[in-house]
């Protein structure tokens, strides 16, 4: 078991106190085997300094299952010290690692560390930062059925989480009682989703750190809104220490292997114990330090290896067993109330049978509205229907999921949305051509006036059976395209237009969703799983669809 208590940066929070702690493990890197560890310190206000280097101090060699390094002393005590050095303040770091007097790995980030820096840079802080003062022991994750979903990128939406804090009475507004964030931990990119991880404990820094996350949380709590988590376990980054430290090393690796699905690169190998102890102990921090409300995980067919794998049904039953325990996950009916929602976009019906999950994303609503935009008026597709009420008389969705065994039973759904960070927007492609040489960038010059084609399918969403997600600023219209190239996916800025919000069609697209958000907490028949189609008095070649929704 990963004891986290030994690992990453630690000091203490009394003031005038100086000693550091750092801990590492680095399975099969060993002494014997001539290497030795060093860490590069430097003061976060002397680092674009030329004329003082970075302190570097040596780790020694703990032992243990997974090789644990160590280093423990006053940053007092220390020599060749200068400038800022044993002042309080933050503080950057990044380990290197020699072999027989040659540098192996020039530089690598901490793995444990839950803060860092610009580019490829561990922190701490001197002295540390008290515990979180939390208020939101009250708290307790709203039903799956009563979610209403709002997935933001927090740059984009209000560029750090203090900007998201000010705009909570905006989503409350929409009916939204469940906040998902796109990844949140450390990339060492300026500007980046998160979908290629550094670091998986320290939170980014530009959004406001692990401070400004558990601010958010709390008052998050305190509205009634559960925050959730994309968790990104199947890729990560090269700079990733675990990846990068065995390649340069060759070195067996202990967590990066073939295993799953590898569309977006290499991952990790949850049948070895290392990985599988690594992100089982990032989900733990995730909800007993930061109080999240559970996870979207992304790519799941990335990592996993059937309904009894060591891969993502092992994570997400370990997740649940944990938050049974937990009050804010404890539900009337007897079961936890832990989120744990799973992108497996060919087989969400089976995730959701198979395993610990609670929701499935599902493709085929967006598909079907994409292509309703991308030409004129035309018929509804009778497939759009069915998708929306569940209706699949060869295969019934599952509305629980059962383990006699262990006793647990608890509702299970999916995810419905018609826009996605991977698509373009429905307005966008309303409102003219796309020029896939422009990136989804061409908005000048765009027609808006068919802005109310979006409010049937808005309609349909908030009336849909299942839970509804939401795509920031779908609710006024907001207007990006997409490229299907990665690069101008996800590493270029889409700022909401915010301006949109004040214009007619913004406006009146908003007022629909908070009137729809509203129906949906107070009438129990459209939180429900029943309902009917009314085909003998649909009309869906003149855009007519007809269909009741019916308390429990």
């Amino acid at each position: 078991m990963i004891d986290l208590d030994l690992l990453g940066a630690r000091t203490d929070t009394t003031a005038g106190s100086d000693r550091l702690r750092l801990g590492i493990l680095l399975p099969s890197i060993t002494p014997d085997k001539g290497y030795r560890l060093f860490a590069d310190l430097i003061h976060q206000s002397d680092q674009f300094d030329p004329d003082i280097p970075a302190v570097a101090v040596a780790l020694t060699h703990q032992g243990g299952d997974y090789d644990h390094w160590a280093f423990d002393a006053r940053l007092s005590a220390l020599a060749g010290t200068s400038g800022h050095f044993g002042t309080p303040g933050r503080y950057l770091y990044r380990y290197r690692l020699e072999r027989d007097c040659q540098t192996q790995v020039p530089f690598f980030a901490d793995p444990f560390a839950t803060l860092s820096g610009t580019g490829t840079m561990s922190a701490f802080d001197l002295p540390a930062a008290p515990p979180t003062a939390w208020t939101d022991a009250a708290f307790r994750v709203p039903a799956l059925d009563d979610l209403i979903c709002y997935e933001l990128m927090v740059d984009d939406f209000a560029h750090d989480f203090d900007g998201v804090c000010e705009r909570l009475t905006y989503l409350k507004s929409l009916g939204v009682n469940c906040i998902e964030l796109m990844p949140v931990t450390n990339v060492p990119d300026p500007y980046r989703w998160g979908y290629m991880p550094m670091s998986y404990f320290a939170i980014e820094e530009r959004y406001g750190g692990a401070a400004g996350l558990t601010k958010l949380v709390d008052a998050c709590h305190g509205e009634g809104i559960a925050v959730i988590h994309d968790a990104v376990y199947a890729h990560m980054h090269e700079e990733f220490a675990y990846r990068k430290v065995y390649d340069l090393t060759g070195e067996p690796n202990p967590m990066i292997g073939p295993f799953a699905g590898d569309l977006f690169g290499v991952g990790p190998d949850f049948r070895k114990p290392f990985a599988y102890e690594y992100f089982t102990a990032v989900n733990r921090y995730f909800i007993d330090t930061l109080h999240l409300d559970g996870f979207r995980y992304d790519y799941v067919p990335g990592f996993y290896d059937g309904p009894t794998g060591s891969g993502y049904a092992r994570l997400v039953f370990d997740a649940y067993q944990a938050s049974k325990d937990i009050p804010r996950f404890q539900r009337p009916e007897g079961h936890s109330g832990i989120i744990q929602a799973a992108e497996y976009l060919d087989r969400p019906k089976a995730v959701l049978r198979e395993t610990y999950t609670t929701a499935s994303k599902r493709w085929w609503p967006m598909d079907k509205a994409l292509g309703m935009m991308r030409g004129p008026h035309g018929p509804v597709p009778e497939g759009l229907i069915h998708d929306l009420l569940l209706i699949d008389f060869a295969e019934p969705w599952p509305e629980r999921y059962e383990n006699p065994g262990l006793g647990d039973s608890f509702p299970v759904a999916p995810l419905q949305f018609i826009e996605s960070h991977d698509k373009s927007r429905l307005m966008y492609l309303l409102s003219g051509e796309h020029n896939p040489y422009h990136g989804g960038f061409d908005l000048f010059g765009r027609d808006f006036s068919a802005w109310y084609r979006l409010q049937p399918l808005a309609i349909a969403l908030m009336t849909a059976v299942g839970v509804p997600l939401l795509w920031q600023g779908q609710e006024f219209g907001e207007t990006y395209g997409k490229h299907d190239d990665g690069g101008s996916r996800v590493l270029a800025a889409r700022p909401l237009h915010w301006n949109y919000f004040y214009e007619p069609g913004g406006r009146a697209l908003t007022n629909l969703y908070r009137r729809l958000g509203r129906l949906r907490h107070e009438f129990q028949a459209l939180r429900s799983r029943n309902a009917w189609y009314h085909h003998d008095r649909s009309d869906p070649v003149r855009g007519l669809i007809v269909y009741q929704r019916c308390p429990d």
